[in-house]
């Protein structure tokens, strides 16, 4: 969760997105900025790798609700390459809150 940002508890409403092809030099600020020009966002989490804590180039975006998170899909899904990354669109999926 970036600096800042207040964690908002997840409703059974909320849902989660798993976006790849993430540039690793991106911080979860920039990610919650991008996303916010689409669709409410309550949480971003990079994933990042366990023993040098650097991104892997994905992230989680929690959407507040599914019509919240059809808009971020809707955006992003296969439309948007970002400087850095292999000229390779973003995945944007929808995952489970199981994890």
């Amino acid at each position: 969760m970036a600096e800042g940002q207040e964690q908002r508890r997840r409703s059974e409403d909320s849902v989660k997105l798993f976006v790849g092809q993430v540039p690793k030099n991106m911080t979860e600020s920039q990610l919650i900025a991008m996303f916010k020009e689409f669709a409410l966002v309550d949480e971003v989490n990079i994933i990042k790798d366990k023993t040098t804590r650097a991104s892997r180039g994905c992230c989680f975006v929690i959407c507040p609700s599914r019509q919240e998170a059809d808009k971020a899909v809707s955006a992003y899904n296969n439309k948007r390459t970002l400087p850095g990354i292999i000229p390779k669109s973003w995945q944007c999926l929808y995952r489970n809150f199981r994890d």
